[in-house]
């Protein structure tokens, strides 16, 4: 079932990318926090080894987050007219 906003539609397509090894790598960083994260939850390590695993978990969430905003970034380059479509729908909503 197509989506009926063409905004999200636009949007998702923007960020759902995976020919591009940039979206993998994104997606990698991302699920590696996760899996550090549950690890923090699950094994609940204590000292040195709680700052390590916590470090290396907002490491990678911060990575994945900055190649997001970089395939955003290029996307809105290669998505011709996309910014005028969006200031476009911002100002009709102002009237």
């Amino acid at each position: 079932m197509p989506s009926r906003n063409p905004i999200l539609r636009r949007s998702l397509s923007r960020l759902w990318q995976p020919q591009r090894g940039l979206f993998w790598l994104m997606v990698a960083f991302n699920v590696m926090g996760w899996v550090l994260g549950w690890t923090l939850h699950l094994l609940q390590p204590t000292g040195g080894l709680l700052v390590l695993v916590t470090l290396l978990a907002l490491s990678n969430a911060g990575m994945g987050w900055w190649l997001l905003s970089i395939l955003w970034r290029e996307s809105a380059e290669t998505f011709s007219g996309e910014t005028s479509d969006v200031q476009s729908f911002a100002g009709q909503q102002d009237r």
